[in-house]
């Protein structure tokens, strides 16, 4: 007799217009016995730490790492989703339901700095980051982070312009632009894989330099913390097309020996329709992380949008789960995905049960259900 072996199922527990009344960490718990009786393994958890917005913030405007709902900051105690003690609460439920709990880790970017810092800069050409247009001059730009309400518990590392390589507003002209931060950590932008836009190592806010030493170790001991807070099973990464793949290699690495534990982690490279680029940052990264089969939500796009017109024997035709198996996450739609967002492409409703059957029903790859198709 052959045993019974469960495929894993990821459920992404949250989309950008959930409630901005901090009532998702008690839902998840409340609801988690139940997920787990419908097959889902793992649930992937949004942002838990502060924001820039406070309680409104979905989690990507990241403002302290650290406040996980704990320190009356950004005018607000709670996240979006809830107290720091619900969070706990909620990762104890999705375990004790024997499911693994997936956190989102966002590191490309900080936001809302406390003080402002007069800085050399150069503005660049949004559509060519290699091109700067203009000579070295000051800006005022918010880069300083003091974390005043947290008081430097878990932490009294402090964020100065050392620690960016660019941003996009000078509080002394109110002028918005994209401008790269001349300090000691090398010429211009870190290397990342695509030359999109000449080079898009800068996506928003206060862009995190990489290069800098103290930068790296201090996003260590915080990445240490933060599993030994939570236990986590696993970690999204957030906006990796963004981040330099060193940094990503030698985090993951460290983590893994720092905790004694080899867990699951899945990059956010959004390159719908281009395999190579998924491919190569696989190379780049060399199996250290899954990636979401952007390609294959092109084709199921696609595929709702042109109906009796779209061949269904190409669906899996150039997508990471028929290439990396091993490797993909198949996803029909996530919080980015969904209508008004900068990556809106939504699958079509009527094509919906199938996508999914066709991600659900088949042994290759690891699918993740989206919290609004549930």
């Amino acid at each position: 007799m052959i045993p019974y072996m469960q495929n894993r199922t990821i459920l992404q527990y949250f989309h950008w217009y959930y409630a901005t009344d901090g009532s998702l960490w008690k839902k998840v718990a409340e609801e988690a016995p139940r997920l787990a009786e419908l097959g889902v393994t793992a649930i992937w958890l949004p942002p838990a730490y502060k924001g820039d917005s406070g309680g409104y913030s979905v989690g990507y405007d990241v403002y302290d790492l650290y406040d996980l709902g704990e320190f009356d900051q950004k005018n607000s105690v709670r996240t979006k989703y809830g107290t720091r003690q619900e969070y706990m609460e909620a990762v104890k439920a999705i375990h004790a339901a024997g499911m693994q709990v997936y956190v989102d880790i966002v590191l490309n970017h900080k936001a809302g700095g406390d003080e402002t810092e007069l800085i050399k800069v150069r503005k660049v050409d949004p559509e060519d980051r290699n091109n700067f247009i203009s000579e070295p001059f000051d800006i005022e730009a918010f880069t300083k982070f003091t974390f005043p309400g947290r008081k430097d518990k878990y932490s009294p590392f402090k964020w100065d312009f050392r620690c960016f390589t660019g941003v996009d507003y000078d509080n002394k002209t109110k002028e918005m632009a994209i401008y790269s931060i001349l300090n000691d950590y090398g010429e211009g932008w870190e290397e990342v894989i695509d030359d999109e836009k000449g080079n898009y190592d800068y996506l928003m806010y206060d862009d995190i330099e990489f290069r800098n030493p103290a930068v790296r170790e201090e996003l260590k001991r915080w990445g240490e913390w933060y599993c030994q807070t939570t236990g986590f099973d696993g970690v999204r990464l957030d906006a990796v097309k963004h981040i330099s793949p060193e940094f990503e290699n030698e985090w993951l690495d460290h983590m893994r020996k720092a905790t004694g534990k080899e867990f699951f982690a899945v990059g956010e490279y959004w390159a719908p329709g281009n395999l190579p680029l998924l491919l190569k940052y696989i190379d780049a990264t060399q199996g250290r992380m899954s990636l979401f089969d952007a390609s294959l939500h092109h084709n199921l796009e696609a595929a709702s949008k042109q109906g009796r017109d779209f061949d269904l024997t190409k669906i899996f035709d150039e997508t990471l789960v028929a290439a990396r198996p091993d490797l993909a996450v198949t996803v029909v739609a996530n919080h980015d995905t969904q209508p008004l967002q900068a990556l809106e492409a939504p699958v079509d409703p009527w094509f919906k049960p199938l996508a999914y059957a066709l991600i659900l029903l088949r042994e290759k790859g690891y699918p993740c259900v989206f919290y609004t198709d549930l």
